[in-house]
């Protein structure tokens, strides 16, 4: 599976599999928008966090917690349904979860 990203809660990227010149900035504002999804959650009382996803006219990115130091960020194109990159990000945080993928980062 490519076009994933792998940041830290304070925005700090650790694995990035798609191209983007501005990784920092993306896992940055990954960082950011999971914290306000958190801010949510606790406002609102709705129990745990789940996935949040940004939907735009070229695609759509899906961002989830591994754990409590990792945010798992997917993207996906325009043609691939909401259905289908929630249970991309399903599988994905899975397999990071119980280590069949690594979190760290790729070798060079």
């Amino acid at each position: 599976m490519k076009n994933y990203m792998v940041s830290t809660i304070d925005g700090l990227p650790i694995l990035n599999t798609f191209e983007t010149k501005d990784e920092e900035e993306v896992a940055a504002i990954t960082a950011a928008l999971s914290g306000l999804g958190q801010g949510l959650k606790q406002g609102l009382d709705i129990g745990d966090l789940g996935t949040i996803v940004v939907n735009g006219s070229k695609g759509r990115y899906g961002m989830r917690y591994i754990d409590n130091e990792h945010i798992l960020g997917l993207l996906a194109s325009d043609t691939q349904s909401e259905n289908d990159l929630l249970a991309d990000i399903d599988s994905l945080t899975s397999a990071m979860q119980n280590k069949v993928i690594s979190m760290n980062s790729l070798p060079a």
